[in-house]
């Protein structure tokens, strides 16, 4: 079970193959994902999914970790906390 801290973390590492990662708002990293979701090869269960639901985006964010796009290319994200200076 996933610890209920990381749900308050407004920021996210995502990491994309052959690119440097980028640290992102948790609204970004939406916006993000849900590209990524609309360019999937195969047929998955996301395949049928309304990704205008924001609120569906933000629960797979919060609730995995990576997602293969097409074969042997997987993205990863994940939460972080980015304290003040």
């Amino acid at each position: 079970m996933s610890n209920p801290l990381i749900r308050s973390e407004d920021h996210f590492v995502l990491l994309e193959p052959d690119s440097k990662e980028k640290i992102v708002t948790k609204k970004e990293a939406i916006l993000w994902l849900k590209n990524w979701l609309t360019q999937i090869d195969s047929s998955t269960i996301y395949q049928k999914k309304d990704f205008s639901n924001e609120k569906f985006l933000e629960e797979l964010l919060e609730s995995t970790y990576e997602l293969e796009i097409k074969f042997g290319f997987i993205i990863k994200w994940f939460a972080v906390r980015v304290e003040p200076d």
